[in-house]
């Protein structure tokens, strides 16, 4: 099978969780890069580390792919059936999405290009910075909510 390429989480004390994963992805030995290959329309994984209050910052490197990709936080499901619809980040076509954010143009990040997250929980902000241009964006009010490193791909 086919894998599309990796989207690396780069933080070593952020890592995917495998029993947050769906069955189109797979991770690496260290649990720190994900990937998806062409069985499935999409995949998605959650970290491993809980975020509800404080700060928190971790970086994605994303690989050299033409997949599609969104990243962020998501808020667990209550039901492992459940989908990650509570889930606010940027996606690959420079889309804001979620918390009311849904459609917000902003510019794309790139293949090979590493993003900058930074939650503040107790101020409920998400800072997303792409490190090649230092393009800057942040999403506030944020619901009060448990959240987890986030990413979904599709090939």
């Amino acid at each position: 099978v086919a894998m599309s390429q990796p989207v690396t989480l780069i933080v070593p004390s952020h890592r995917f969780d495998p029993a947050e994963c769906n069955k189109h992805i797979t991770l690496s030995e260290d649990k720190g890069t994900a990937s998806m290959g062409r069985s499935g329309p999409h995949g998605s994984a959650l970290g491993s580390v809980r975020m509800r209050h404080g700060r928190y910052s971790w970086t994605i490197k994303i690989g050299p792919t033409s997949s599609w990709h969104a990243l962020g936080i998501a808020a667990k499901p209550l039901s492992k059936r459940a989908n990650y619809s509570e889930s606010i980040g940027w996606a690959s076509n420079g889309m804001k999405y979620g918390a009311g954010h849904n459609g917000l143009p902003h510019s794309n990040w790139q293949a090979n290009d590493t993003i900058r997250f930074e939650l503040d929980c107790d101020q409920h902000t998400l800072r997303m910075t792409v490190d090649r241009s230092e393009e800057s964006h942040l999403v506030s009010n944020l619901p009060d909510k448990e959240f987890y490193v986030y990413v979904n791909m599709s090939y």
